[in-house]
């Protein structure tokens, strides 16, 4: 099966093969240590912002480390997997590569599938409106 996904860091991605809220966007910067203090110090009237949410209550969200001392909540419906867009009708790299190059192909921001890539491999990358994008080849 051949799938689609934009990233900037693709190789992490697929190595803890799960997805964030907001893109990643909005994380929380600083160690384990300084992640853990932050979430003992909310109250109601200090929620700890990240990934775009205001958080009241810590047992309510899932926190990972997307990067080196860059933390963020985990999409909870890409938590055993990566967010990206099913190639439908491609069978071969080469009909995967037509899809992806025809003037009507789109990817659903934010949205897609949940697949498993925790073996997938990188097959093909292009830019695509801006975003660096890949093709990941995964078993079915």
């Amino acid at each position: 099966m051949y799938i689609v996904r934009f990233s900037d860091h693709i190789q992490e991605d697929i190595k803890r093969n799960w997805s964030s809220l907001n893109f990643g966007q909005e994380g929380f910067e600083g160690t384990e240590e300084e992640l853990e203090q932050a979430l003992e110090s909310i109250t109601d009237e200090s929620p700890l912002w990240i990934s775009g949410i205001d958080v009241y209550d810590a047992s309510s969200v899932t926190i990972k480390e997307l990067y080196s001392n860059y933390w963020v909540l985990v999409d909870q419906n890409f938590t055993d997997g990566l967010a990206c867009n099913i190639l439908e009708d491609a069978e071969t790299l080469e009909e995967a590569i037509q899809e992806v190059s025809a003037s009507d192909f789109d990817i659903e921001y934010g949205e897609g599938e949940c697949v498993d890539c925790s073996d997938a491999k990188v097959v093909y990358s292009f830019d695509w409106n801006g975003n660096q994008t890949y093709i990941l080849e995964v078993e079915d």
